[in-house]
């Protein structure tokens, strides 16, 4: 591997000698590429649209199979199972659960039946991947890591945001320092678990911030013992302030129609994760300069000087100069963006089929229903990610650690109990 190269010298694709949107498991050397191999038998708890779509990407992991689903009823069980191509169908969780063939279990029920269904899961020796909202209180999420921990088990949040290559490559640029010191995020969705990662991306789960929160009282959900929803209600908002790290988030958790981008904001640029930022596959990173490669600066000359016949010369990387002349772009104006197309047929809207593709080496047939929203495919990149930290023996994945989880659930508790107190 080479050196980390200067933000403004060497290859400004490459950190580290690895491209910028490189997993960070691979990146930081904790996993092997090729452990997407390692093999894990899936359970699917909950016979739903989204593990629909899961099941259909864990098709793109060499090392995945399922060997079985549970439903509320047999019916539905043994009718997704039929569907989905999957050996065994269960109406009781608890039995998929205690199935010897299953290694990990797949969690995609309620939000409100989470806490119950990864305790169930911990105490049958399981591993766990749950899907976001992890629970619906920090108090619930510690408790299960804790079992977790007691169990020798893995234990994951899936928030598949955290794995799309155009959020690997906005977290790289930032460690580069392409955009300075980080100043303020701003990002918006109806869903807090959502609209909150930004912040905890770009400020960590360090600090926890002082917060100034408003908007809809959340209700008391009957069916979980009177215990606010992670997910919240819309319209509200929040302000967060990291004061040691002098820096500010600012969240809003809209209704109706939204721009659904994230900006991360330094004191040299801006990165602006684009629509949809909760699934991206686009950014665009805005700075004052563009990058320099050259040896001006070794032979003692100016990086940039004005000849008077030929105009400005340096050691400056050739760049679009003029991009739409917004003064905040810096004074040279250099935007780039980047595109990181999903695995085809990269699902675009609900409903659409689910298709085929050939990966270079087999057709692969997603079984299973349709797609059940925008960019779902996506799911692959996390996937993968589960079976090379699996395979290097990690509690945790590094692109969403525990740490990061609970100070998402304890923000979102905070923000409830400001809007339980004075929302409307």
């Amino acid at each position: 591997m080479s050196d980390a190269p200067d933000p403004w010298t060497g290859d400004p694709t490459f950190l580290e000698g690895w491209p910028m949107s490189t997993p960070l498991d691979i990146r930081r050397g904790l996993t092997r590429e090729e452990d997407v191999s390692f093999p894990l038998r899936w359970g699917i708890i909950s016979a739903s649209a989204i593990a629909s779509d899961w099941i259909k990407s864990l098709q793109d992991v060499p090392g995945a199979s399922v060997t079985a689903v549970a439903a509320r009823d047999m019916d539905r069980a043994k009718a997704y199972a039929e569907a989905h191509g999957v050996a065994t169908a269960y109406d009781s969780y608890a039995d998929l659960c205690n199935d010897p063939n299953v290694d990990i279990v797949y969690i995609a029920s309620k939000t409100w039946d989470h806490h119950r269904d990864l305790l169930t899961a911990i105490a049958a020796g399981k591993h766990v991947l749950c899907e976001k909202p992890f629970t619906d209180t920090a108090s619930q999420a510690r408790e299960v890591y804790a079992a977790a921990d007691e169990a020798g088990v893995f234990c994951q949040e899936a928030m598949w945001t955290r794995f799309f290559p155009a959020i690997e490559h906005a977290r790289a640029a930032m460690e580069r320092g392409d955009i300075g010191e980080l100043q303020v995020v701003q990002a918006d969705y109806p869903d807090r678990v959502y609209a909150l990662n930004p912040a905890v991306t770009g400020f960590g789960a360090d600090e926890m911030p002082l917060i100034a929160a408003a908007g809809r009282a959340p209700r008391p959900q009957p069916h979980a013992g009177g215990i606010p929803s992670a997910h919240g209600g819309a319209p509200s908002a929040a302000v967060l302030q990291y004061t040691e790290q002098q820096g500010i988030a600012v969240i809003t958790f809209p209704s109706g129609r939204f721009p659904e981008e994230t900006q991360y904001i330094g004191t040299k640029g801006r990165i602006t994760i684009e629509t949809p930022s909760h699934h991206p596959s686009a950014l665009t990173i805005r700075t004052g300069r563009p990058p320099r490669r050259g040896t001006r600066k070794d032979e003692g000359k100016p990086p940039l000087e004005l000849d008077p016949s030929h105009g400005w010369n340096g050691d400056w990387v050739e760049t679009h100069w003029n991009q739409d002349r917004n003064p905040s772009n810096g004074p040279f104006n250099h935007a780039e963006r980047f595109e990181y197309p999903l695995p085809t047929p990269a699902p675009v809207t609900r409903g659409q089929p689910a298709g085929s593709r050939w990966t270079g080496e087999k057709l692969i047939r997603y079984k299973g229903w349709t797609w059940s929203g925008g960019n779902q495919h996506g799911f692959t990149y996390q996937a993968q990610a589960v079976h090379r930290c699996m395979a290097a023996g990690l509690s945790e994945m590094p692109q969403f650690t525990r740490a990061e989880s609970l100070r998402v659930c304890e923000i979102i508790d905070e923000i409830n109990r400001q809007c339980m107190e004075r929302g409307f």
